[in-house]
């Protein structure tokens, strides 16, 4: 199977073109919140709202299988969101 989608470092042109950037863990909201300073802080937040989304890798299958219902889950606070 050939995927199409790969990491990336994120750029300031990045967090210029986004209207919302969400960060799975509070290690990346803080990363985010340097490279983007004050200018970016309003487009900045974590993805589950008040809590970090659990990073399955090297574990096992139930583990990712919880990762995907919390990241569904969390889908909901974000669709359909536009800012005023």
């Amino acid at each position: 199977m050939k995927r199409h989608h790969c990491g990336q470092q994120i750029t300031l042109d990045m967090l210029d073109w986004a209207d919302d950037v969400l960060a799975m863990d509070a290690a990346a909201l803080q990363t985010l919140r340097a490279i983007g300073g004050e200018r970016y802080a309003h487009k900045l937040g974590l993805y589950l709202g008040d809590r970090d989304v659990p990073d399955p890798m090297g574990q096992g299958d139930d583990v990712f299988d919880e990762c995907a219902v919390l990241i569904e889950a969390g889908s909901a606070l974000h669709s359909g969101r536009r800012r005023p």
